[in-house]
């Protein structure tokens, strides 16, 4: 499967140097899941600076953040290495 961002929520699953959302957007809040033990997720804003790396959970249960609100310089997922990333946005 391949990045789908024209639908909310957006589904990310391959990471790369893109940035999704370039002009900016409002989000409500981001979810991993389907990852497996070990797995890393890091997801920066279009400049590069850090907007979450979360800790996967023991139990391989989904991890999300809480609300976020607006990311001007769009969104870049460099490190995915399993599972999907939810991205909810307004």
């Amino acid at each position: 499967m391949s990045n789908i961002i024209t639908q909310n929520p957006a589904i990310i699953d391959t990471p790369g140097a893109t940035v999704f959302f370039p002009k900016g957007c409002k989000l409500k809040h981001m979810e991993w899941s389907g990852y497996l033990a070990g797995a890393t997720c890091v997801v920066n804003n279009g400049l590069g600076n850090l907007v979450w790396n979360p800790d996967p959970a023991s139990d391989l249960e989904e991890v999300r953040t809480a609300a976020i609100g607006w990311v001007d310089t769009g969104l870049i997922v460099p490190t995915l290495t399993s599972g999907k990333l939810l991205v909810f946005f307004e």
